[in-house]
């Protein structure tokens, strides 16, 4: 049997979803990830999951589900694990940056890593919103949404919470609010952000990956505690003055994509890497673990027709990869439409946006 061979740009759960599933329909997968170690004890909480959906990727019974997982407020950590032990040793292969793709309009473009080249069959940019792989499909770029999600992570013991609460200023919604969760450790922990808007200045852009790539504050800007204070009141400031000293603070610009195209001949986009929204629409994950299954399927029905034929007569895989294309880009342009709602519930358009900073004045 001539087996198809994939490389995966991306450990996240997106990359590690789309490997699993091609894992166990016997295709070779390589995951190349710029981190140089795991995520199994990185990262916050996830809201809502879609349990059936990881069964299905992981190909488990219900009751191989680690308990950890439950249907609300589960740490990234533990998913990312459990996706992780559903591949075989030495998959995934980490402190892998990826920059440069050799010959990919042809069938087996290539990698470049330790100065070597290695050619695959398909290629699968799973590498976030900051994606390396994404200039080989399309021109297009995320787009600012006008607010970020200033978050919060400490251990609950000492610190009174979660904070909450909402106000509205000049036609600007600021939102707060959280919930506990379970980390790697047994600790349970806060996880707690707030919405408001900021300037495109004043944010970072989008990361390789979120859960890794925003650096934490343990020291929070001057404006951001009097700025609490004024909307929400002193004890919600207080605990993120306590959150930031026991735990991070880090901020987390919500940046958003619809690609045109997400597949160029044997280059394929994933995840936030094809489209990324708002975490107001509690998608992000589940979206690039759809993306996973969607691609399998499509391969699914061409492995038929390549078995034991060379790379040039697998006439087929063009056409399902087309329809692997047009599935996700409708997806991600309905995702974003659902990412625009949010942004003008906290930044509505037309409007100037103040940075926080200026806005203690007016309060």
């Amino acid at each position: 049997m001539n087996r198809l061979r994939v490389a995966v740009v991306g450990a996240s759960l997106g990359g590690l979803s789309v490997a699993n599933v091609l894992h166990r329909l016997d295709i070779e997968v390589a995951v190349f990830e710029y981190f140089p170690s795991s995520f199994h004890n990185r990262g916050g909480a996830l809201g809502n999951v879609h349990i059936d959906l990881i069964q299905r990727i992981r190909g488990l019974s219900p009751n191989k589900m680690p308990p950890s997982i439950s249907g609300h407020g589960h740490f990234y950590g533990d998913l990312w694990a459990y996706l992780y032990q559903g591949l075989p040793a030495q998959t995934v292969h980490f402190g892998a940056d990826i920059r440069e793709i050799i010959d990919p309009d042809s069938n087996q473009p290539g990698l470049r890593l330790d100065g070597s080249v290695q050619r695959f069959d398909l290629v699968i940019g799973a590498d976030g919103g900051k994606s390396a792989v994404r200039a080989y499909v399309t021109d297009a770029q995320p787009s600012y949404s006008g607010y970020a999600l200033w978050r919060g992570l400490a251990p609950v013991a000492g610190i009174a919470g979660p904070p909450s609460g909402s106000k509205t200023l000049q036609g600007f919604r600021y939102d707060t609010l959280g919930f506990p969760f379970v980390g790697a450790e047994g600790e349970t922990f806060w996880n707690c952000g707030i919405y408001m808007a900021m300037p495109e200045s004043d944010v970072a852009a989008p990361s390789r990956n979120r859960q890794v790539g925003s650096a934490a504050l343990q020291t929070l800007p001057d404006w951001f505690q009097p700025f609490v204070t004024k909307m929400f009141g002193a004890d919600n400031a207080r605990f993120w003055r306590l959150c930031a000293e026991r735990g991070k603070v880090s901020q987390h610009a919500v940046w958003e994509f619809s690609a045109d195209r997400v597949v160029n001949k044997r280059i394929i986009l994933l995840g936030d890497a094809a489209h990324m929204a708002s975490p107001r629409t509690g998608a992000g994950a589940y979206t690039a673990m759809v993306d996973a299954l969607v691609l399998a399927q499509c391969l699914t029905q061409a492995l038929p027709a390549v078995t034991g034929k060379p790379c040039a007569d697998w006439g087929n895989l063009s056409e399902l990869l087309e329809r692997y294309n047009s599935n996700t880009v409708k997806r991600g342009q309905e995702l974003f439409i659902r990412s625009r709602q949010a942004a003008a519930y906290f930044a509505p358009l037309n409007r100037t946006i103040v940075a926080p900073e200026a806005l203690l004045k007016v309060l």
